[in-house]
């Protein structure tokens, strides 16, 4: 089966930039781009519309010169349900997603159409997002030390080189390893009025659990062998509010994640944490999901 990239559209600004996006993807990866544009029947539809949906959506696209192969598809229905079935259709490579805030294509594709193609499709997808805010030759990617791990660094490793970017790798530790009468951590723990006077072994332990954990983490990158520049983190606490505080920080040019089904991390990243940073996070997003 050919190659593809699906790339649901609608008709605005944010879409054409999409369309640019999609061509750049689609020359890296060496394949064609399946453009969509899902018509609501709801909106006084009717068949007779149906070309001059058709001759003006295919001009748009025509007006951005796009490069790559590509074709145009249109589909009536609810768009989550017709992106899903052209996903099993044409098993795309990837599923490119354009939003923007305070419009009607950030309430229609970061609403039930995302979140339901995030939960039930099988394929990785990229939200793009149309920002005025200058981002940084970055990438995020919080992992922890499963096997799709291994894949997402590679994935990672491969953008990063393609934009000449440096990898922001990091961990989230939910619950800090060592235990003592306080903690002085990054997720909320916090000394007892009566424990003010902690004892210097408590805080070298401390710090020698963390570094023991943050060990763990460069050899686990170090494995790896990435060419691209890299700099480890670790931070304690909740995984989607931290990784939306390095994002604030660093202003990464993408944020990139994993998930699997039926795992640990599906249960941790496909849940709260990827549908708030989807919602929250000011950069785009990649979520790589394996396939098998």
């Amino acid at each position: 089966m050919e190659k593809t990239l699906l790339v649901p559209l609608d008709n605005s600004v944010v879409s054409e930039k999409m369309i640019l996006e999609a061509d750049a993807w689609a020359k890296h990866l060496e394949c064609k781009i399946s453009f969509l544009h899902v018509i609501n029947p709801n909106y006084s539809w009717d068949e007779e519309k149906k070309p001059l949906f058709e001759e003006r959506f295919e001009k748009a696209i025509e007006a951005c010169q796009v490069i790559s192969e590509y074709e145009v598809l249109f589909r009536v229905g609810k768009p989550y349900t017709k992106i899903l079935e052209l996903e099993e259709e044409l098993n795309p490579q990837m599923i490119l997603m354009a939003a923007h805030d305070h419009t009607v294509l950030e309430r229609l594709f970061l609403g039930s159409n995302t979140d339901h193609i995030l939960h039930h499709g099988h394929t990785g997808v990229m939200v793009y997002k149309g920002l005025s805010e200058q981002l940084q030759k970055k990438i995020l990617v919080p992992i922890d030390y499963t096997e799709i791990s291994k894949e997402l660094l590679q994935k990672a490793n491969e953008w990063a080189l393609w934009h000449d970017a440096k990898m922001l790798v990091m961990h989230v530790s939910e619950v800090p390893e060592h235990v003592g009468n306080s903690y002085m951590m990054e997720s909320g723990f916090y000394r007892q009025p009566d424990q003010a006077e902690t004892d210097q072994g408590e805080l070298q332990e401390q710090d020698q659990s963390t570094l023991r954990i943050k060990n763990i983490l460069d050899s686990f990158v170090e494995e790896q062998n990435l060419q691209a520049p890299t700099e480890t983190f670790v931070h304690f606490g909740t995984p989607y509010a931290k990784i939306l505080d390095m994002q604030k920080v660093h202003k990464p040019a993408m944020l990139m994640m994993a998930a699997h089904s039926h795992t640990a991390i599906n249960r941790m990243l496909m849940g709260s944490n990827t549908d708030y940073l989807v919602h929250h996070a000011n950069c785009p997003m990649l979520i790589f999901k394996d396939k098998e």
